[in-house]
């Protein structure tokens, strides 16, 4: 027997997608279509840490239906972009289930407007981040009963599984820190919540930016101590001090590759001056609607900085980002393998 909530829950969507699908400048989204469950890979056991590599946009979206089909108690959610009405969906059976669930979201960010305001008139409790001008809040952080989480640098738009990004689903220590600045969000954004004190992780570092500036610090760091090789793969590389780190290493003789998302026009002004230092460089070439959405830096095949970060300036210094420096050679190389396919795809 459906309560009155499940009653109105199909008429609720349909409208939903109904005026997205109106809305000026759109094409229909495929926002409830299924969603392909491809196999997710085993996990890395780092320290205390467990990580399942995500390399792209079906093994993370297979992982997000796969977590939040298991959620028992809780569902904790920070996003950019949600247009996902079909994940909107799954949110909105286990509030029905009586799980707690909680969001966090930009208000800033227009297209999401309608998943957001179904969730709220579900019951679903959602508060947006502070803002300041010109910031966003850029998280993509999904945690499920306080003991799993998915973070990296995929939105859950529309389109977004297309998109070429990195993730990981992790367990352990992690995850308290993760679960630390979710709740520090929440607080900032004037709810009352008791924030944890940090959980001692030596393999991986949970970094933010606005509040604080540890990705760049770290970025540069992570530059600094390479002595082979640097790769990235990155939705928009621009930032001035990155950027002379960057040529610094390459002429000390570290092999650099950088592969760029070619809708970004910043990126033309990296590849020339990143190519007159020596590096190789060269632009994502698309296979269709897909972007090269990835921010992702890997030191010496052996440390790894992934998240929601491009390496701009807004990126390191106004927006809310959240990456993880991971010291262990196996996630490089899994994603080290991701880069490199897309490194030959792109050949000129």
């Amino acid at each position: 027997m459906y309560g009155p909530a499940r009653r109105l829950r199909l008429p609720l969507l349909l409208l939903a997608l109904l005026v997205a699908s109106c809305a000026p400048g759109r094409t229909p989204s495929p926002a409830i279509a299924p969603i392909p469950l491809p196999a997710v890979s085993a996990p890395i056991i780092s320290g205390a840490d467990q990580l399942v590599p995500l390399p792209d946009g079906p093994s993370a979206f297979a992982a997000i239906v796969d977590v939040l089909r298991a959620a028992r108690r809780s569902i904790e959610l920070e996003l950019y972009e949600f247009q996902r009405l079909d994940l909107v969906a799954m949110l909105l059976d286990a509030h029905d289930r009586g799980l707690t669930v909680t969001a966090i979201k930009d208000p800033s960010e227009r297209s999401s407007e309608t998943s957001w305001a179904v969730l709220e008139q579900g019951g679903v409790r959602v508060v947006a981040f502070p803002l300041e001008r010109l910031t966003i809040d850029h998280v993509k952080l999904l945690i499920v009963d306080g003991v799993r989480a998915i973070v990296g640098g995929i939105n859950w738009g529309s389109h977004s599984a297309l998109n070429h990004d990195v993730d990981v689903l992790a367990a352990g220590p992690v995850v308290d820190n993760l679960e630390r600045v979710f709740r520090r969000d929440l607080a900032l954004a004037g709810e009352p919540t008791p924030i944890p004190p940090p959980a001692p992780d030596r393999h991986v570092q949970v970094l933010v930016t606005h509040p604080g500036d540890g990705i760049r610090a770290a970025a540069l760091a992570a530059v600094a101590a390479a002595r082979h090789s640097i790769d990235i793969e990155m939705f928009v590389l621009s930032d001035r001090v990155i950027l002379d780190a960057l040529v610094a290493a390459s002429r000390r003789g570290v092999s650099l590759r950088a592969l760029l998302d070619p809708t970004q026009p910043q990126n033309a002004t990296t590849m020339a001056l990143l190519q007159a230092a020596g590096a190789a460089v060269r632009f994502y070439v698309q296979a269709g609607d897909e972007l090269l959405h990835a921010k992702l830096g890997i030191f010496d095949r052996a440390t790894v900085l992934f998240g929601s970060c491009n390496w701009s300036y807004s990126g390191f210094a106004r927006n809310h980002e959240l990456d993880l420096l991971v010291h262990d050679a196996r996630l490089a190389r899994i994603f080290l393998s991701r880069l490199e396919q897309d490194w030959v795809a792109s050949t000129p």
